[in-house]
C-alpha cells in the first residue's frame, strides 16, 4: 500500500465501481495470525489498542463489511491467535523474505512510498493456488499511522485500520486497481491520508471476493 494525498470520497462511487483483480490464490483453511507486539512503534500506545485494530481491519475483511448494502456472507475465516516473537517475512524493500510456517503481523523499515506489504505464500498453479501463508510487515515511521477517529488537523498521517484491511484484502488473494481510476475502492494501489473511509469494502473488492469466497 503506497500512500496519496487527501481526496474527497463519495460514498455513492465508492459503491458503483466493480473494478477488481484477483492474484491467484486461496485460503481453504481458517487464517489464523500472530503480532510481534515488540516491533510496535511506541508512539501508538500500548499493544492492547493496536491489536484491537489489527483485528477489526481483519474483521472488516472476512466479515465483507461494507456501507453498500451487500450481503456480509462470504465463506473465509480468519482469528488472532495471540503474540509471537517471530517478525513478519516481508525485507525493507518491500520483497517477500524467508517462509516460517507462521502467519506474523508485525512493524518495522520500509522504504519511502510503502506503508504496508503484504506477502503471501501458496501451492499450486496460477489461478488455483492455495495459500499457505500470509505476512504483513507495517512501516514503523514515528507518526505514520493513527489510530480512531482522525486527528484534527491532520496531514500526511494514515488510518492504520483502513490501511491494514487493504493489507489483509491482499492475505485472502485481493490484488490492486489503479488509484487513477479506482481510487474509492479499498484494493486500490494508493491511499488517502487523513480519512477512515477505507475501514470495509467497496463495491469491486466484495465482488472479486465473492467469485471466490461466496458461499
Amino acid at each position: 500500500m503506497a500512500p496519496m494525498g487527501t481526496v474527497a470520497l463519495a460514498t455513492t462511487a465508492r459503491c458503483t465501481d466493480p473494478a477488481g483483480t484477483w492474484m491467484g490464490m486461496r485460503w481453504q483453511t481458517p487464517y489464523d495470525w500472530r503480532v510481534d507486539t515488540t516491533t510496535i512503534p511506541a508512539y501508538l500506545g500500548g499493544s492492547a489498542s493496536v491489536i484491537a485494530t489489527l483485528k477489526a481491519a481483519a474483521d472488516n475483511v472476512m466479515d465483507a463489511r461494507n456501507d453498500c448494502g451487500l450481503v456480509p456472507d462470504l465463506t473465509m475465516h480468519e482469528g488472532y491467535v495471540g503474540t509471537t516473537p517471530s517478525t513478519a517475512g516481508v525485507t525493507t524493500d518491500g520483497g517477500c523474505g524467508n517462509q516460517d510456517r507462521q502467519n506474523t503481523v508485525s512493524f518495522g523499515a520500509l522504504k519511502p512510498g510503502l506503508l504496508a506489504v503484504t506477502c503471501v505464500w501458496w501451492i499450486g498453479d496460477a489461478g488455483k493456488g492455495r495459500s499457505v501463508e500470509a505476512d504483513i510487515l507495517i512501516d514503523n515511521s514515528a507518526g505514520l499511522f493513527y489510530l480512531g477517529n482522525t486527528p484534527a488537523g491532520c496531514d500526511g498521517r494514515w488510518d492504520l485500520q483502513g490501511t491494514i484491511t487493504h493489507e489483509f484484502g491482499h492475505v485472502f488473494g485481493l490484488g490492486h486497481v489503479d488509484y487513477a481510476s479506482h481510487s474509492q475502492l479499498t484494493m486500490s494501489n494508493g491511499l488517502p491520508d487523513c480519512t477512515s473511509e477505507y475501514r470495509g469494502l467497496g463495491l469491486g473488492d466484495y465482488l472479486a471476493l465473492a467469485r471466490e469466497y461466496a458461499p
